[in-house]
């Protein structure tokens, strides 16, 4: 009996105990459950979802993107003169000036005068270097192309090769007499092996520089020729004459090309445009007129002297173009526009004009004997 009460004692406490864990297991420390319930199944509760808080992420400031720093515009190197400022005046010939020319490089101005010298001159400074003495006045000047040698013109008919290789002393090489008149006007081909002259006896004349004599005669104008001009590809040779054409030929074979009519006064200066596709011509009637070099049609007429022409010049870029008259105003004229831009006042015949390399300075050569030098830079 008593061992029957205890059976059921110890049934009834196991009972008890596991209704006790189920009622409260969920909130009991974690233990080990006695071997007698190890086979009860046992709500597996469900996963906690564990969030691991992520730290916000710091936001890390992307820098502003580096800003712009603007490229200032290249500075022009100041230039000290305004456009058209007379900036020296050589003086040195007792007579009025027919011509000038550059040597090659730029560096070397000769100027032809009535008073029977070529002088020779640094022309950015002003000083004479050397003087070349004729038997009369001079009317033309033109350098060789390796600039030692230079050509003049007289009014006694001669033209005189000159070596000037040393200025110190500058020898003459030989004298040309074929003209019977006044020689007016020289000019070399752009290869140095022609030199052509134009006089007033008519007739322009081409002469071998190597031998120094002539190569052939250019017949046809009937008035005395005032001015003689190369085509920059040496080909064509443009006269002009006081029986109020101008003339082109064809260098290698002397035969004549074109005649152009068109002017009503004495034909006067001729000059070709750098790229040889123009042909300008001045003349007694006080304007200047613009050709077609290939085929001789004319492109428009230049108003604005007052007096004859007297001197033709292009920049080296063929963009402007400078006149000189002798209404004592030199002009100058955009190009192939045939806009006149500017002028200027020497306050004498404006006789001879020409650029330097750069196309900045304007030197021009007057009746008065003087030669100016202006700044005509800065203009396209």
């Amino acid at each position: 009996m008593i061992r029957l009460v205890r059976v059921l004692a110890v049934r009834l406490i196991s009972v008890g105990l596991v209704g006790l864990w189920l009622l409260g297991g969920a909130c009991a420390p974690t233990t080990t459950p006695p071997a007698s319930v190890a086979e009860l199944p046992v709500a597996t509760p469900p996963p906690t979802a564990t969030a691991t808080a992520t730290p916000p992420s710091t936001a890390t400031a992307t820098p502003p993107p580096p800003t712009a720093t603007a490229t200032p515009p290249p500075t022009a190197t100041p230039v000290p003169y305004s456009f058209g400022e007379e900036l020296r005046t050589l003086s040195g010939h007792s007579g009025g000036l027919w011509a000038l020319a550059l040597s090659p490089d730029g560096n070397l101005l000769a100027s032809a005068s009535d008073d029977g010298t070529v002088k020779l001159w640094n022309w950015q400074t002003g000083a004479e270097l050397a003087t070349l003495a004729h038997t009369a006045g001079v009317r033309g000047v033109a350098f060789h192309p390796t600039g030692t040698r230079l050509a003049s013109a007289t009014k006694d008919g001669k033209v005189l090769l000159w070596d000037i290789t040393t200025l110190a002393a500058p020898e003459l090489q030989a004298t040309l007499v074929e003209h019977t008149d006044e020689v007016a006007a020289v000019a070399f081909s752009p290869d140095g092996s022609l030199l052509a002259s134009a006089a007033k006896d008519g007739t322009a004349l081409l002469w071998d520089v190597a031998s120094a004599t002539l190569d052939k005669a250019l017949l046809g104008h009937t008035h005395w020729l005032e001015s003689v001009a190369f085509s920059p590809d040496g080909r064509t040779l443009a006269t002009s004459s006081l029986d109020l054409t101008v003339r082109t030929w064809e260098v290698a074979t002397g035969a004549p090309e074109l005649i152009l009519y068109g002017h009503t006064s004495w034909v006067l200066p001729t000059a070709f445009s750098p790229d040889g596709q123009l042909l300008v011509s001045g003349s007694h009637d006080a304007t200047i007129r613009l050709w077609d070099a290939q085929d001789g049609t004319p492109l428009g007429v230049l108003d604005g002297h007052t007096n004859e022409i007297r001197a033709l010049a292009f920049r080296p870029d063929g963009r402007l173009l400078a006149s000189g008259a002798e209404d004592e105003l030199l002009k100058l004229w955009r190009m192939p526009a045939a806009e006149l831009i500017a002028t200027l006042e020497p306050g004498s015949s404006g006789a001879a004009v020409l650029f330097s390399p750069a196309g900045d300075m304007l030197i021009s050569g007057h009746g008065n004997s003087l030669i100016k030098v202006w700044y005509v830079g800065g203009v396209e």
